[in-house]
């Protein structure tokens, strides 16, 4: 395979994304991509499905760590640390901490600035904190001491995109409709249970559509063979960009890399129901803000009324009221229909006019990563003497 990620010279950097949704695992993909050409080696060390969008090149090499140990990962991390410069992650707090111990120096980028209660400690004393630009993440790193002195403020990580991948309403209503399960994989609840989320959005939006306008689904490898439906796909973000400049509107989860790709591409978006508390509260802050275009959740099909978010008993207890609804659904065809109900109502003015979510680009700018991988090269240029201490 060819090799086009840079030449002899620059930082040697190992990436890594937490294996929460695909935000962080995107992020990654986007930012090594910017950091190849300026990188005498660049690798990644990560498993699960954040290995979905990992990929030579640009990658110099893939370390996967799927099924490894706490200890495992660590005695690996030691193994490396001798050849990277910088160990950078996307908000894998706990993986920084193994890299910290195995000698290596840390950075961290961090698209949820806005969301911990507390900033864990280790992102806080990391060599470099990059914090994505959202509703309130100036007001927070102004007012922490620690953090105003390693962080740094980006854009989102999205780009500038052509003219051809910006969406725009068209006469011929019988584009597709894209709908992007992303973001569904995270530790609190079952792959079954993420498969049969999928499995209802799937129906729904499928039986919202009038005949003949096809739906084009993308989402995680695991939950597409679970799916096991040939016309369910896994792409790469370029490829979700133009499948989303192209679709007359989309249906997404409302994971942050959703959200900054819908505001890329300006599409008209219908929100689906959270599958975890920051699809919620980040659904919440469109619709405040009027960035929504339009939303469905689980209070419209028979699911708890309100959610009390932050949910005093922790993410998992909200995960898993969330699973009951998912379940609850699957097992009852009237629910399913008036979920589908809800869809169709929803979609039906959609696709008239660009979505209300390409303002975020005005407010919060775009081209992070070009911004990150700067940062993060001045950084890395300070070398291993550098490095901190075990």
């Amino acid at each position: 395979m060819a090799d086009n990620t840079g030449g002899a010279t620059g930082p040697r950097l190992l990436l890594n994304a937490q294996p929460f949704g695909f935000g962080p695992p995107a992020a990654t993909a986007v930012l090594a991509h910017e950091l190849a050409p300026l990188c005498a080696e660049l690798a990644y060390f990560g498993g699960g499905h954040t290995l979905d969008l990992q990929h030579r090149p640009p990658y110099h090499a893939v370390y996967g760590t799927t099924g490894l140990s706490d200890d495992e990962r660590q005695a690996y991390l030691e193994e490396l640390a001798p050849r990277y410069d910088l160990f950078v992650t996307a908000m894998d707090f706990a993986e920084a901490e193994l890299a910290r111990r195995a000698g290596l120096n840390v950075a961290v980028y961090d698209a949820l600035t806005w969301f911990w209660p507390e900033i864990p400690a280790v992102a806080r004393d990391a060599a470099l904190y990059i914090a994505q630009d959202f509703f309130g993440v100036r007001e927070r790193i102004t007012a922490d001491a620690a953090l105003r002195r390693n962080a740094v403020i980006v854009p989102p990580i999205v780009p500038l995109l052509p003219p051809r991948q910006v969406w725009h309403p068209e006469p011929d209503r019988g584009r597709h409709v894209l709908l992007n399960l992303g973001g569904l994989q995270n530790p609190y609840w079952q792959p079954s249970d993420a498969a049969g989320y999928a499995r209802l959005m799937l129906d729904a939006v499928r039986a919202a559509q009038p005949a003949g306008r096809p739906v084009v689904v993308t989402t995680s490898r695991a939950v597409a063979e679970a799916l096991g439906d040939p016309t369910v796909r896994t792409d790469d973000r370029d490829t979700v960009l133009d499948l989303m400049s192209g679709a007359a509107y989309a249906c997404m989860t409302p994971g942050l890399g959703n959200i900054y790709d819908a505001a890329a591409t300006g599409v008209p978006t219908l929100w689906l129901p959270s599958a975890n508390e920051t699809h919620l509260l980040q659904a919440r802050l469109l619709t405040e803000h009027g960035f929504c275009d339009a939303r469905v959740d689980w209070q419209d099909v028979g699911g708890p009324a309100e959610y009390d978010v932050p949910c005093p008993a922790g993410p998992e207890a909200l995960t898993k009221a969330m699973v009951r609804v998912v379940r609850q659904l699957s097992g009852d065809p009237g629910l399913r229909d008036r979920l589908a109900e809800h869809v169709a109502k929803s979609t039906a003015g959609l696709g008239l006019v660009p979505g209300r979510a390409r303002a975020l680009t005005e407010r919060f700018g775009h081209g992070g990563m070009r911004e990150a991988a700067a940062a993060l090269v001045r950084r890395a240029g300070d070398g291993p003497a550098d490095r901190l201490a075990v």
